[in-house]
């Protein structure tokens, strides 16, 4: 529950936004590469499978070994392992966005994709951790139903 759920969470409220944004401005297989919001969408819409197949592994093998050792840590480790994630994200989005920018378009698209692509990973990471803490500190059980005796039970 706590790989699928957080994965899940995250990728629906993409999924939505991308859902009504393709109702609007309809998306085609041929806009995907053009390095603009529209783009990144397209992407996202026919390669969500993957994506989702990724988020799920890097859920179960990178973020909850973290998670769990972070519970151990001090207040000032689990500040450094927030920061920790932000500058992998900084890193990763402005990784992304270079192999993917046309150096004709200028370094202010370069910078204006880097951001973009950060703030995405930052949203999906907050939702993610926001019901991963949810699902940790809020245990959530099923009580059975206590079924109660007859009264004439005792009666001989």
């Amino acid at each position: 529950m706590k790989t699928f759920l957080p994965t899940f969470a995250g990728f629906v409220v993409f999924a939505v936004i991308v859902l009504l944004q393709s109702i609007v401005f309809p998306i085609h297989l041929s806009d995907m590469g053009k390095g603009n919001l529209h783009a990144f969408m397209a992407c996202f819409y026919y390669c969500w499978p993957l994506y989702f197949i990724t988020a799920l592994l890097t859920q179960g093998l990178i973020v909850l070994p973290i998670w769990k050792a972070a519970h151990l840590w001090s207040m000032v480790g689990k500040d450094l392992a927030v920061i920790a994630t932000a500058l992998l994200c900084a890193i990763f989005a402005g990784g992304i966005a270079y192999i993917i920018w046309d150096k004709q378009t200028g370094i202010y698209h370069l910078a204006s994709m880097a951001i973009l692509m950060l703030l995405i990973q930052l949203t999906y990471w907050v939702i993610n951790f926001f019901v991963l803490s949810f699902i940790t500190t809020h245990k959530i059980t099923l009580k059975p139903k206590i079924k109660t005796a007859p009264n004439n039970i005792y009666l001989k």
